[in-house]
């Protein structure tokens, strides 16, 4: 049941990472699940919630990756939706343009 919970909270988490807190201009919003991920293994370790088995050590390898991904990911959605703005800008600008002449 613990392993369904973390598995579900952390799709949301990441979720949230990707569409929310990494899609807009503050870069270092979206450095907050990356680092908490970070945070919260290291606690895991600390108190032994968290063994050295090769199975937790690739599952938190992979859910700190993934905490980067998404990251990355939400960026560049942020810039993706800038540059067609900025594009739409232009064309308006020159269609005004051309009509003026």
């Amino acid at each position: 049941m613990r392993e369904i919970v973390f598995v579900v909270g952390s799709l949301l988490v990441l979720m949230l990472e990707k569409y929310v807190l990494a899609n807009n201009s503050i870069d270092w919003l979206g450095a907050i699940v990356p680092m908490v991920s970070i945070v919260f293994i290291m606690w895991l370790l600390v108190t032994k919630q968290l063994s050295l088995d090769l199975l937790d050590i690739l599952v938190s390898i992979l859910y700190v990756s993934m905490s980067f991904i998404f990251w990355g990911q939400g960026n560049d959605l942020y810039h993706r939706r800038t540059v067609k703005k900025i594009a739409k800008q232009l064309y308006e600008g020159t269609e005004s343009m051309t009509k003026r002449i």
